[in-house]
């Protein structure tokens, strides 16, 4: 049996609703692991029209604690394969078996599907990192990569019991990178297809500065950005190289944000937030008195 796994705070319900509609007909159990969102009325009657489980979160947990839930949920109710979804993605024809396909026939241990923004259908490319340096490959029938996106992984209940929970003091923001690096360090693959694609947004907004995509996020994810990047420096199993270029790319980063966002006060005082707290190890839920 394969489950989705759907997390969900404040979504917007029409773009909730055409992923529940891309889901139907191709897989029959459909979670739902809403994070206390303030719209929880409109995301009940939807998971309702549709069949869906709804688990309920008195308050947002994070995105990693809501993942986990989901997944033991669904593992408990005997599902094989599991597949993680962003409320804002939506799966193409035939995505379910295409990826349950591919998975099999290549021996891989979490899979990604090609995905593009549905703003501008612009397909993402796959992306590997060659020590500090990152290299943007196009997706074919397999193509390895360094990591997947949460959104769109497809993985089985035995990989998931191996590799273990997603980590859930980064809260949110690099869980996905952290998990496949933790994945790869047991020796499964990681990789994506083009069997199969799905509509996805990455970042608050997108700037096209100097001929690259910069994702814009809002000052609260930018002190996630900064904070868990230190999570990520402090663990062995994550590359070297990886490590450079976070510790140079986080003060870049940070500063297009404080340039780029309107609220610069508050983005100042959430990077100044993440910087301490990623020094002092303060992880988990942002916490200020």
């Amino acid at each position: 049996m394969i489950s989705s796994i759907t997390v969900t705070f404040n979504p917007d319900i029409l773009c909730l609703e055409k992923q529940f509609l891309s889901l139907n007909g191709q897989l029959k159990e459909i979670i739902v692991v809403d994070n206390g969102s303030e719209n929880h009325s409109e995301i009940k009657e939807l998971a309702n029209k549709f069949n869906c489980s709804l688990i309920s979160l008195p308050a947002n947990m994070g995105l990693s604690h809501a993942q986990n839930i989901g997944i033991q949920q669904a593992i408990s109710q005997g599902s094989d394969y599991l597949l993680l979804l962003d409320q804002d993605s939506v799966l193409g024809d035939n995505f379910i078996t295409a990826m349950a396909e591919v998975y099999s026939q290549y021996n891989v241990g979490i899979l990604g599907p090609t995905f593009f923004d549905p703003h501008t259908n612009e397909f993402y490319w796959g992306t590997n990192y060659i020590g500090p340096f990152i290299k943007r490959i196009p997706i074919q029938d397999i193509t390895d990569v360094t990591y997947v996106i949460a959104s769109g992984s497809f993985f089985s209940s035995e990989v998931y019991k191996k590799v273990g929970k997603m980590e859930e003091a980064l809260f949110v923001d690099y869980i996905d990178v952290e998990w496949a690096l933790r994945a790869k360090q047991l020796g499964f693959r990681v990789a994506m297809t083009n069997r199969a694609s799905m509509a996805h947004t990455i970042g608050d907004s997108r700037l096209n500065l100097f001929g690259r995509k910069i994702s814009i996020h809002s000052p609260m994810r930018r002190y996630f950005l900064v904070r868990n990047s230190f999570f990520m420096i402090r663990k062995s199993y994550i590359p070297m190289g990886y490590k450079i270029r976070e510790l140079f790319l986080n003060f870049i980063r940070a500063l297009l944000s404080l340039v780029l966002n309107k609220d610069k006060k508050k983005t100042l005082k959430m990077i100044i937030y993440g910087i301490s707290d990623g020094l002092t190890g303060k992880f988990g839920p942002f916490k200020r008195s």
